[in-house]
């Protein structure tokens, strides 16, 4: 790919890749900070990533929050842009959908929606071919039965409109019984949460997002999309790795509506950036949204502030699919209402995470809270590849984390 060669270039270009790197705020105490960073920057030097930030709050303290690479901003032969930085803001990707998972789940706290009310109660026109067995719990955790978007929709329109259209979901038929199996839903789930949400609050989902979680907490530039004034702020996406793989290229087109590479490149675009896409396009600081991942692992509270009661989180999270093969990924997963949680042997967060929850985006974005090692991470980065032998090294960094909140003495 010319970008991966050029990038590639560009980074032995110089002898020393830390100097990429740059460091916020950080209290490592006796937290094995560099010994994590090294494989991260490792990971780096594969080519894989253009930018890569990884945030680690360990107790609720940062002890690791720095970023390394580039922007692509102002990509040419001869520079890739600004380098990368704490104040970067990077796309969540499908991360995004613990985000929105979460306003629904506040507006079930104040009793506004029920988790088994059904989905046409609020959506009328959706009646009949099945869809009146769905219920918002099964939207939540993937198991209502609609994980591909129709052939006949739109995709790019809808992105260039800054929001899908739920009646054009009005031709899907379930695939089996909502609520006996799960098959994740890439967009088509959330784009009927978020019609719901506005229909029973009067305002839209990045309106009961501000309102509810990111103005209380001051997250600032946490939301959907970004304002224009901050999109040159924008960490920038690149297809990377090996070709990819063709079985995974049409379950990615069948789940999202177009293809792997036209997506990535839609995802550098202005109208993707200025979106309201509640299950993709979630954009933040690395810290910002490390510091939402820590809100949930505190049961709601972040620095004396309370956005959710801590039993509406342990539902998120305990309500749990029975462990299965994905029907639409083939991997054996296991979805909260909202979340993906972690286990013991198969696990996005790492090995031996039974308990961990969070969320995996496009392609090796992740964020996720592990209550049993008081951590709150996200890993994010901007190289989209479904296949790479670098991949390797981005799973052990995943690893390295876990292995150093569990070292003698920490926990």
């Amino acid at each position: 790919m010319a970008f991966l060669d050029r990038f590639q270039r560009l980074v032995t270009r110089h002898d020393d890749a830390l100097g990429f790197v740059r460091v916020g705020d950080e209290d490592p105490g006796r937290f094995p900070t560099e010994r994590v960073w090294a494989d991260v920057v490792k990971l780096y030097e594969t080519g894989l990533h253009p930018a890569i930030g990884l945030c680690v709050l360990y107790r609720g303290r940062p002890v690791l929050h720095r970023t390394i690479g580039h922007l692509l901003n102002r990509p040419s032969d001869d520079e890739v842009g600004s380098v990368a930085s704490p104040d970067t803001l990077f796309s969540m990707f499908s991360a995004s959908k613990i985000v929105s998972s979460m306003v629904v789940h506040s507006m079930v706290e104040e009793g506004a929606l029920g988790l088994d009310d059904r989905m046409v109660e609020y959506l009328p026109e959706l009646e009949g071919g099945g869809r009146e067995a769905i219920r918002v719990r099964h939207l939540l955790n993937h198991t209502a039965g609609i994980p591909d978007v129709p052939k006949e929709m739109d995709v790019e329109r809808a992105i260039a409109e800054g929001k899908i259209d739920f009646r054009e979901l009005a031709a899907l038929r379930p695939t089996h019984p909502p609520g006996t199996f799960a098959a994740y839903a890439a967009l088509t789930g959330w784009v009927l949460l978020a019609e719901i949400v506005e229909r029973v609050a009067g305002r839209g989902i990045e309106i009961e997002l501000r309102r509810r979680f990111l103005e209380p907490l001051a997250l600032a530039h946490l939301g959907y999309g970004v304002s224009e004034a901050d999109e040159p702020r924008v960490a920038r996406h690149a297809m990377t790795g090996l070709p990819v793989p063709s079985m995974m290229s049409k379950i990615f087109e069948r789940s999202i509506g177009v293809p792997l590479a036209r997506a990535v490149e839609l995802s550098n675009s202005h109208r993707f950036m200025s979106a309201v896409l509640p299950s993709v396009n979630v954009t933040g600081t690395i810290l910002e949204m490390t510091r939402f991942m820590q809100m949930l692992l505190n049961g709601g509270e972040l620095a004396g502030t309370r956005v959710m009661l801590p039993h509406t989180i342990r539902r998120a999270i305990t309500e749990v699919t029975p462990r299965q093969f994905d029907g639409t990924f083939g991997f054996p997963m296991r979805y909260g209402l909202g979340p993906m949680m972690g286990g013991t042997r198969f696990s996005l967060f790492g090995l031996g995470t039974k308990g961990a929850f969070g969320h995996l985006g496009l392609s090796a974005v992740v964020v996720y809270a592990d209550p049993r090692r008081h951590l709150a991470v996200s890993f994010l980065n901007t190289g989209k590849t479904m296949a790479a032998p670098g991949m390797l090294q981005w799973a052990w960094c995943l690893q390295r984390i876990i292995q150093a909140a569990s070292a003698e003495g920490l926990r």
